[in-house]
């Protein structure tokens, strides 16, 4: 943002702060560049010369008012910013009554250009750092010649292994509060040192936090999730894909962490966990073959209504997830065993009839059960 915008935005904020009086900011050449009085601006005025000159406050008296051509009277202070000079202020009236409020206005003034070159290089840093995932997560298109400058002008310091890491809020949510979500998150994280600006990259794209994380046991990506559920207070599932010992390995552990991080569950999904190499092989089916899993889907839509089928998967999930007992599976869902295994054939008779394998007809229900808690969960 230009100076004179960001002074323009400082008198429309301070105009308040000093009960209505007349304000003006100048540049270092002593050049009016915003004002209460618009028709000033643009004007030289000859005390923010005398105060750019010496570094020291001008007071204007009405009787030395010839003396200082383009100037009114009041007091003029300069602005700094580490050491340096960045701005004159000067706010009309009798110096010795406004010399308060002009101090006051300096010190807000200084505030405010300090936190607009925070929020620029701030701005800056997190471009930087969506460049750098984009270029990681694309290796093969874009060479590493390009990734090294963007993570020098970042002075990122990898620690190897590293991996790719994504984590998402569960459930439907407008978009801005989504990334209002996962903005919250990074700062948590932060605050707790799960994210290292020297060793870490991050950036929130779309509905995800995508990392590249150094130091990433077991403990610590329940530490990160629990860190990130309760900042939001929300669920929330964070995909991790295998460790890199060189960047050129980060594509596919990216690749994983989203397919993980898609998956209709909540908790962290690492890879390295046999559990989640299932659930990750599933997801990776479930988004190459979503044509022939719709056509599943909608058989059983076609053949039951919306209550039966939500009660009918409901079961499935169960008994998959108690491993196929029926007694475990019953018992979870209050119901008789003779009830849940009517459940099961009514489903496996839509789905895959003549199929006698369990894990054939295991298989194919739970892409099913994939697809329709998917579904549910997409914005209507």
């Amino acid at each position: 943002m230009r100076f004179e915008e960001i002074a323009r935005q400082l008198v429309e904020t301070t105009s308040r702060l000093v009960r209505g009086r007349i304000i003006n900011i100048m540049d270092t050449e002593g050049r009016i560049v915003a004002s209460t009085e618009e028709s000033r601006i643009g004007t030289l005025h000859a005390g923010a010369c005398e105060v750019v000159r010496t570094g020291r406050p001008v007071a204007i008296e009405p009787a030395d008012l010839a003396r200082w051509p383009g100037a009114r009277e009041g007091y003029n202070l300069p602005v700094f910013s580490d050491g340096r000079l960045i701005a004159v202020v000067g706010i009309f009236g009798e110096p010795e009554q406004v010399r308060d409020s002009a101090y006051i206005l300096a010190a807000y003034t200084e505030q405010f250009f300090h936190q607009n070159a925070l929020d620029q290089q701030n701005r800056i840093t997190g471009e930087l750092r969506t460049t750098y995932l984009r270029l990681l997560l694309n290796l093969d298109r874009y060479g590493t010649e390009e990734l090294t400058e963007v993570g020098e002008a970042l002075g990122l310091r990898l620690q190897f292994p590293v991996r790719v890491l994504a984590l998402e809020f569960c459930g439907r949510q407008d978009a801005l509060v989504c990334r209002q979500r996962l903005y919250r998150a990074v700062e948590e994280l932060q605050f707790q040192n799960l994210l290292d600006p020297k060793r870490d990259v991050w950036a929130v794209t779309g509905d995800r936090l995508l990392m590249l994380k150094s130091d990433t046991g077991t403990r610590c990506l329940h530490r990160m999730l629990t860190c990130a559920e309760t900042a939001v207070g929300a669920p929330a599932r964070l995909g991790a894909g295998r460790p890199c010992q060189t960047l050129r390995q980060a594509p596919q552990s990216g690749a994983q962490a989203l397919t993980l991080c898609a998956a209709p569950v909540s908790g962290v999904q690492d890879i390295q966990d046999p559990d989640c190499r299932f659930l990750y092989l599933m997801q990776r089916t479930a988004f190459r073959e979503e044509d022939c899993i719709r056509e599943m889907h909608s058989l059983l839509e076609q053949q039951l209504d919306a209550g039966e089928l939500e009660m009918l998967l409901a079961t499935a999930d169960a008994y998959y997830d108690c491993g196929g007992s029926v007694g475990q599976a019953a018992d979870r869902l209050h119901i008789h065993k003779n009830t849940l295994q009517y459940r099961m054939h009514r489903l496996w008779d839509i789905v895959c009839p003549g199929t006698t394998g369990r894990f054939e007809r295991e298989y194919l229900l739970r892409l099913c059960i994939q697809y329709h808690v998917r579904k549910a969960s997409e914005p209507s």
